[in-house]
């Protein structure tokens, strides 16, 4: 079959049905509606490869349980009741009821939490929150990245999240927290042409993963001791003098308390807290600080283990990439160069300063007494010390600002530290892929919530509890520019490349018809299109031009070693390895390990001697999206859950059979899959699973209750990490053989 090109009836967009934002090229009939797709091979992302759920695009666009319409709750929450209502209608009532909530609580009692990947939705929804004037906003990246970049920050400056490795440049590769294999394709193609030339790659993983089995080493640690991993290959780096001393004398504060600490952590002692063997550690320390410009990549993992572990873990990784002198060096650890400003206008078309100086705002975010760096407060802080680099602003500030979901969900039930009385929730399932189901439960159905809004594409569990739900666009049917959260440094525009069946719309259309309705008019452009044209107003091109010319992208050209100009965005100029922003919010600076076992139990061990590790990426689906798909359900029809087989066998488990999974905050069932390369003290089950074809409404909400982990995962705010990243992975557990379960009865919180 030829391969689609651009121009005529093929359309040119990229894939958000993940954050790997693949192109794709969509050929449509006469009436607009898509008929055959392919991959770009000119988008610089994936150049012409799609996953298998790119694949489901026309499916997912046709499907028949679409949302296609707006509803408003008639019945009780949860009971089932609509009726269908007009877009104007629903923009006007919502926001009568927010504006009447803002007179009453102040701006800060709405609070916003984003979901699935999606491009319009996340930084719309942020700027609405600021310019509205509540620091209560959330987006999906908050458990992904929050812990790590304030860590990277705070150590260097700048982030590496979103740098890639440079094939026959990248001498080592170290994933550390992630498969890509599973979750990034395009990520895993990168490292396979660094391996195919010759770069060596070692896994940080409790798992044997796709990626792992191509590692030259693996490093099978004990779930949340990654920061005494860290520790014991700082130790062997800088016993052996193997780490870039020259780096270290000229640019870096606190390497006497770091080697004062990492002295502690030999080889032998990181093995008994960790599991890894001793050699490995020493081999692995060798094979990064030696081969030549070495690549640490950014994983998820670290910043989701929760009080104490996550801490160490993500300061010890930052620590390693500043001694090994591999920070901003051509294939190594390339510092984040920001947007190119004379192509894109990011910062000033955000409002995160309007936010600091809102006239309506008195109070921080609903966390910020429990992790200030995470707040306005935090925000106002790295502004400061970022300056000398970023003097109009950090393109992460979100990052910053971003609220911790368990304190929203308290906000709402308790009123503390002040009321919440008003979630809206887009493209998103809290219920399933925030953590902390049960309180999300509790706050979603409280009389305390005078307003729960759901822009979807699908009925999800939150929205069968919702006073509103909105139909979504999926990304045939809207404009798309691809700005990753503002920490990339790239752009990628999209054409509409599909008529909009019903009255679904794209995000932005929410926000901005309350933005119209509530704000300023004028900053409130009335079509997505004129809203990119703002970002792109430097460029000298519309957003039509961008999307219909011959090229489609931007990309920054990497800048090498920055800080030799200007030094490091810190506050001394200096990488600072013992972080003075730590310090400065009562935040424990120093390297010193406080995991397992050391840290505050989830649980008591006696009692639950397990560790499960939910959360894992599946190449099938996109955390709780994608359930719907009939083609990709019957390649992951159930949830799974692996287990070493002399584990299972210990409590009576069979392959292939429905296993309990426990602990205090109730129980989930999923299938056993023996896996003989599992630690036996650690099981890893399927995240985010629920039944979009079992009953809705309650008390079934599509089976949301019977194998979803994130309804038993801690919620306690003082088990999350020092940024307010949940403890999401790692957490105590206890097993036992069980019967089907039954679909329609489910585990109720």
């Amino acid at each position: 079959m030829a391969k689609l090109t651009f121009g005529g009836d093929v359309k040119r967009t990229f894939c958000t049905l993940c954050p790997q934002h693949c192109g794709m090229l969509i050929q449509i009939d006469k009436d607009g509606h898509p008929i055959a797709f392919d991959g770009d091979l000119h988008n610089p992302v994936a150049k012409g490869k799609l996953c298998i759920k790119g694949t489901t695009a026309i499916e997912v666009h046709n499907h028949p349980d679409r949302l296609n319409h707006p509803m408003k709750r008639v019945g009780e929450r949860g009971e089932g009741k609509w009726e269908r209502i007009s877009w104007e209608q629903a923009l006007d009532e919502i926001a009568e009821k927010l504006a009447d909530i803002r007179d009453r609580e102040g701006p800060e009692a709405l609070a916003t939490l984003g979901g699935t990947h999606k491009t319009p939705g996340d930084w719309a929804s942020w700027r609405f929150a600021c310019d509205f004037g509540t620091p209560n906003f959330v987006s999906q990246g908050r458990n992904c990245g929050v812990g790590e970049y304030i860590a990277e920050v705070s150590v260097y400056g700048w982030d590496t999240v979103y740098q890639s490795p440079h094939p026959g440049v990248t001498k080592c590769l170290v994933i550390w927290g992630s498969n890509p294999a599973e979750s990034s394709p395009p990520s895993f193609e990168r490292l396979r042409a660094c391996q195919a030339q010759g770069a060596k790659l070692i896994v940080v993983d409790p798992r044997r993963t796709k990626t792992a089995a191509r590692a030259d080493l693996h490093l099978q640690l004990r779930p949340r001791t990654d920061g005494a991993l860290a520790l014991g290959l700082i130790h062997v780096m800088i016993r052996d003098d193997i780490y870039d001393k020259e780096f270290v004398d000229r640019w870096c504060l606190g390497f006497d308390e770091v080697r004062a600490e990492a002295a502690k952590w030999t080889p032998e002692r990181t093995e008994e807290i960790t599991g890894v063997p001793a050699a490995d550690i020493v081999e692995a320390a060798h094979i990064y600080a030696t081969s030549g410009p070495a690549r640490l990549m950014f994983g998820v993992a670290p910043t989701q283990l929760g009080e104490g572990a996550s801490r160490s873990a993500v300061l010890g990784r930052a620590i390693l990439r500043a001694i090994s002198g591999n920070l901003d060096i051509p294939g190594g650890e390339p510092l984040g160069n920001p947007y190119d400003k004379t192509h894109f206008a990011w910062l000033e078309n955000m409002n995160f300063e309007k936010l600091v100086d809102h006239p309506l705002r008195t109070r921080e975010s609903v966390n910020a007494h429990e992790t200030r760096i995470t707040s306005i407060t935090g925000y106002k802080a790295f502004r400061e010390a970022t300056r000398r680099i970023y003097p109009d602003g950090h393109t992460g500030t979100a990052y910053v600002l971003f609220a911790s979901q368990p304190a929203i969900y308290r906000a709402v039930v308790e009123q503390d530290p002040y009321p919440i009385r008003a979630i809206i929730v887009q493209c998103g399932e809290p219920l399933l892929s925030m953590g902390a189901g049960q309180a999300a439960y509790k706050a979603f159905t409280s009389p305390e919530l005078e307003l729960l809004v759901s822009m979807d594409m699908w009925m999800t569990p939150t929205a069968q509890l919702a006073d509103y739900v909105l139909p979504a666009a999926d990304f045939m049917e809207r404009a798309d520019l691809s700005a990753h959260w503002g920490i990339g440094n790239f752009f990628v525009v999209g054409q509409q490349s599909s008529t909009t069946i019903g009255e679904r719309r794209n995000d932005y259309d929410l926000w901005a018809g309350l933005g119209r309705r509530l704000l300023d008019p004028d900053n409130w452009p009335e079509t997505v299109e004129g809203m990119f044209d703002r970002f792109l107003a430097p460029s000298g091109r519309t957003y039509r031009e961008w999307a219909e010319g011959e090229v489609n992208h931007h990309f920054t050209r990497p800048k090498w070693r920055k800080y030799e100009e200007h030094g490091f965005a810190t506050p001394s100029g200096k990488v600072e390895l013992v972080p003075s922003m730590f310090e400065r919010f009562d935040i424990d600076p120093s390297p010193v390990y406080t995991g397992p076992p050391y840290s505050k139990p989830d649980a008591p061990e006696d009692e639950y001697p397990l560790q499960m590790i939910p959360g894992s990426r599946v190449r099938e689906l996109t955390a709780s999206n994608l359930r719907q798909s009939a083609r990709l359900n019957r390649l992951h029809p159930e949830p799974l859950c692996d287990i070493h087989p002399e584990t299972a066998e210990r409590w009576g488990i069979t392959d292939g059979e429905w296993m309990v999974i426990e602990r205090p905050e109730g129980v989930i069932r999923q299938r056993a899959r023996f896996d003989a390369t599992m630690r036996k003290d650690t099981i890893n089950p399927d995240g985010y699973w629920w039944e979009p074809s079992q009953a809705q409404n309650e008390p079934h909400l599509s089976g949301v209750w019977v194998s979803n982990a994130n309804a038993i995962t801690p919620s306690d705010p003082k088990l999350s990490n020092f940024a307010g990243d949940q403890p999401l992975r790692g957490a105590r557990c206890r097993i036992r053989a069980a019967q089907a379960p039954v679909p329609v009865m489910p585990v109720t919180p």
